[in-house]
């Protein structure tokens, strides 16, 4: 074999190694590269087809997640696969598109989890509920933050279990995929059942601004008489309906 033979082997069997390398990277070697407040019990499989089992982050238990991403993909600079969590308190499963920027889409985004603590620890102590969502497309920025929603989200049997049992009803927010030229989202929020009749918008303002404003009826007795505590008194309207606003950030 003459010297410029060789050489070509050599580069040629380098690039077949690092080519494998690449399709194949444990996903165990990039554990150290995780955020601070994420964790897995156990990293399996490659970096582009692994699991992560055990999944922590912010203090909450989420169960096991797997993912499969394309290799390919990632050498024009995006991250397109999808992912899947499943645990004994939730489920999600997610197509992503996305730039290492962080901006792109999700789509056929679909999630079931609970309204706890135990599951999240920055939830309500006092308040309980499921919370399900279907999402058809979320577009991203590259902060994370949703500039375009097309879906709705559930959250169903909504209730106070202290200081004594009270139950709040079961809800839907709905958004059409439109968004405004300033970056606002607005969804249709409505009940689905309960003590309280609810018909209402809840506007989304980047990066993280939201008002939920609307009409509220009691079905009962005693949901009218909470209906006018959180309106400060105000009679309701000629049709019986009570309006409502406020806002807040997360």
């Amino acid at each position: 074999m003459n010297r410029g033979t060789l050489i070509l082997t050599i580069i040629a069997g380098t690039l077949v190694f690092l080519a494998v390398l690449v399709l194949y990277l444990p996903a165990g070697w990039f554990a150290s590269r995780l955020p601070p407040q994420v964790g897995c019990g156990e990293l399996g499989g490659s970096i582009w087809h692994g699991e992560c089992l055990g999944l922590t982050a912010q203090g909450g238990n989420f169960g096991d997640a797997t993912w499969n991403l394309s290799p390919l993909k990632a050498l024009t600079g995006r991250l397109s696969g999808d992912v899947d969590l499943r645990g004994g308190l939730a489920t999600v499963r997610a197509n992503l598109d996305m730039g290492f920027d962080g901006a792109g889409e999700i789509t056929g985004l679909s999630a079931q989890f609970p309204m706890d603590p135990a599951f999240v620890k920055q939830f309500p102590r006092d308040q309980r509920g499921l919370v399900v969502a279907q999402f058809d497309r979320v577009v991203l920025d590259a902060r994370g933050v949703p500039r375009q929603l097309l879906g709705n989200v559930e959250l169903r049997d909504f209730r106070q279990i202290s200081p004594r049992l009270l139950e709040l009803g079961s809800y839907r927010l709905t958004f059409d995929g439109s968004t405004q030229a300033n970056g606002v989202s607005v969804g249709q929020l409505v009940d689905t059942g309960g003590p309280f009749a609810v018909d209402g918008t809840v506007t989304f303002t980047p990066p993280n601004t939201y008002v939920i404003k609307g009409f509220i009826t009691g079905r009962t007795a005693q949901a009218e008489g909470i209906v006018r505590e959180i309106t400060y008194g105000v009679p309701p309207d000629a049709s019986g309906r009570s309006e409502f606003q406020f806002e807040n950030s997360f």
